[in-house]
């Protein structure tokens, strides 16, 4: 099949950059540093907090919680605020303390912020993988073979998507291996989560595997709108700079208006983080797990219609 041919050479071009393995390499080096780290901080059973500490802790904390509940203004400051009540007091009334000796499953956890980094490779492979064959002019040879240019841009879209699916896999394959070996399996195996105060336990793998699923769906939107910039301006430096920007930005602004306005909730931002579904709740009250899929659905859509469009129409003198 032609397209699967195409996918096959892009995937080729990619790791015959040097840039494909200084990301690899970097992302591997933020792994083996965080494992450095941990395990010279790690925590003894001896240096933990005893069953009265942590109790004591937790009830203080819960008048915290109450004083927030009480003012808050936002469903989402509420909405934490009654959710930590309750996850402390289920610790208290199943003995279930919130320390623990660093283990295999701690160390993927504090691993998670790296898949931000890996957001951030992907925006550079999205926004540059278009618009340097127009920037090198080898763009030309690729329009003379006999693939259409809906086969070209849709094998670069692909091949960008399987690299961020291969950077997730890496990262949690590479932090199992590694928090195996130096921290091993000690320690609790269950992840409490509350919504609407209600707690649930569940599986410490499964949640972060659901972390990691997550993951995929904000990859997958990062690289969609990357390509669109990308393929608009043709400037790969500017698609990297917005991209990257809305990245780090997005959220931020999307949270802020979240406090006063419910329209926040549109924003692609407010819905790529679909892990707080199977945590503390939606970020704006009447938000859904469908709702968010279907926003992103939409959003998709138009991100990549607007990339074909471009990509399409564009004139190239060959």
């Amino acid at each position: 099949m032609l397209l699967l041919k195409l996918i096959q050479n892009e995937w080729m071009k990619l790791f015959n950059r040097v840039g494909t393995y200084v990301m690899l390499g970097i992302l591997v080096l933020g792994v083996g540093l965080t494992a450095v780290l941990l395990y010279f901080n790690q925590a003894e059973s001896s240096d933990l907090p005893s069953e009265e500490q942590w109790k004591q802790e937790l009830v203080e904390a819960n008048e915290g919680y109450e004083l927030q509940e009480e003012e808050a203004f936002n469903y989402y400051l509420e909405t934490i605020a009654v959710n930590q009540q309750a996850i402390n007091n289920y610790r208290i009334e199943n003995n279930i303390s919130p320390y623990e000796e660093t283990n295999v499953w701690s160390y993927m956890d504090d691993n998670i912020f790296l898949i931000q980094l890996i957001g951030v490779f992907v925006i550079i492979v999205g926004s540059s993988i278009v618009a340097h064959e127009f920037n090198k002019g080898t763009i030309k040879l690729l329009l003379v073979r006999t693939a259409s240019r809906t086969q070209i841009l849709a094998s670069k879209f692909i091949t960008t998507l399987l690299f961020g699916v291969f950077l997730l896999a890496v990262l949690f394959v590479l932090s199992f291996i590694i928090g195996s070996i130096l921290f091993g399996f000690d320690g609790s195996s269950v992840h409490l989560s509350a919504i609407d105060g209600e707690v649930t336990e569940r599986s410490r793998m499964l949640f972060i595997g659901l972390n990691y699923l997550a993951s995929c769906v904000s990859i997958l939107i990062l690289t969609a709108m990357a390509f669109m910039i990308s393929t608009i301006f043709r400037s790969e430096t500017l698609a990297i700079a917005l991209s990257v920007m809305l990245l780090f930005i997005g959220s931020s602004i999307t949270g802020i208006l979240a406090l006063f306005t419910d329209w926040a909730k549109y924003s692609v931002f407010a819905n790529t983080n679909l892990e707080l579904y199977f945590t503390d709740g939606p970020l704006i009250e009447g938000m859904t797990l469908g709702f968010s899929i279907v926003v992103l659905i939409v959003y998709l859509v138009l991100f990549l219609f607007l990339s074909f469009l471009f990509f399409k129409k564009r004139d190239v003198s060959i």
